[in-house]
């Protein structure tokens, strides 16, 4: 019941979005896209899922885990699906990974470190990202007034966010302190907004274990952590191409550095929604930072509907078809919701 509140709640704000434009404009817009110009979004998606599956496997072999290319490629690509149907922080994917893997031999605790290793990279490489898109706009003087004191506050904040995170990964008892008070502070506020879908305490407790064993992880195999990054970047660089590339279709495009952090701040919005793939947030938040660095309203929402759409909806629909076996047994057997 909650979740489907949540959802409607979301719809009814992507309506309202949409209505805050000018419609003819919109649609005028719209109908001067070039059906060739999609083409070009839909490309960076594809390539985008394929490097995060090779980001996958590197952190899996690094683990003594070796699966073919193409099965993480499946993997990947129904596991982040699943996250569009059903959200919970992104873990709907990550039960959907652990069923699957377990599928295939990988030990449940196997399976858990190398999703939470990625996990970890990909969202502190995603900080990393945002920070430098408010870093390039601040050097370059591309804000003035409020605007520019607004910058530079985020840039601190995202910056000193990454400094934290550098600082537990190098103090183990500082991150197991850390990591204890995170958990119980998640629980007690998931306790008093969604009781009835609140995990157990001991649920989270081993999830706080096994996340510091992901960190002890990252520092025993560091150099084999690098290429993996590497792919972790490459996919977030080509996901933000797509928004990139979205502009470009609608005929306004606008900076690297602006896409950079509309996408940061919109995909921020979807990690921590309760609301499926985090549908009218991530609308919502992204045009607003849009708007507020001069974007106008409606190629903004043009765009980011058309990243909705060759990230999010297109991937979700061939996963069903392509992979509708695995995507119908993950729902059922209910995976999405554990944590």
């Amino acid at each position: 019941m909650t979740l489907g509140l949540a959802a409607a709640a979301g719809l009814a704000v992507l309506v309202g979005l949409v209505f805050l434009t000018d419609g003819h404009a919109l649609m005028t817009m719209a109908a001067a896209i070039p059906p060739t110009a999609l083409i070009e979004p839909l490309v960076f998606s594809a390539l985008s899922y394929a490097a995060m599956a090779r980001s996958y496997q590197g952190i899996a072999g690094a683990a003594d885990c070796h699966l073919p290319y193409g099965l993480w490629l499946r993997i990947t690509f129904v596991s982040n699906t699943v996250n569009y149907v059903v959200a919970s922080a992104g873990l709907s994917g990550f039960a959907v990974r652990m069923l699957l893997l377990g599928k295939h031999g990988v030990g449940s605790g196997r399976a858990v470190l190398i999703s939470l290793v990625q996990t970890f990279l990909t969202n502190f490489t995603l900080l990393f990202f945002i920070a430098a898109g408010f870093l390039s706009l601040v050097l370059r003087q591309q804000l003035v007034g409020g605007e520019l004191v607004a910058a530079s506050i985020a840039l601190v904040l995202f910056a000193a966010v990454l400094v934290w995170a550098m600082i537990l990964v190098g103090h183990p008892h500082l991150r197991r302190r850390t990591l204890l008070w995170l958990v119980g502070a998640v629980h007690r506020l998931l306790r008093r907004v969604v009781p009835r879908r609140a995990p157990r305490r001991a649920r989270l407790w081993r999830f706080q274990h096994n996340l510091d064993e992901g960190f002890r992880f990252l520092l025993e195999r560091k150099r084999r952590m690098l290429v993996p990054t590497a792919w972790i970047c490459l996919d977030w660089v080509l996901t933000s191409a797509i928004l990139w590339a979205a502009f470009r279709a609608v005929q306004h495009p606008v900076s690297p550095a602006m896409v950079l952090i509309g996408f940061g701040v919109g995909l921020l919005f979807t990690l921590v929604s309760i609301v499926p793939a985090g549908i009218g947030l991530m609308e919502g938040s992204m045009a607003a930072v849009f708007v507020s660095l001069g974007v106008p309203l409606e190629p903004a929402v043009l765009a980011i509907l058309i990243f909705r759409l060759a990230y999010h909806l297109i991937p979700l629909v061939l996963s069903v078809f392509l992979f509708h076996g695995i995507f119908r047994q993950a729902m059922r057997d209910g995976t999405v919701t554990r944590v």
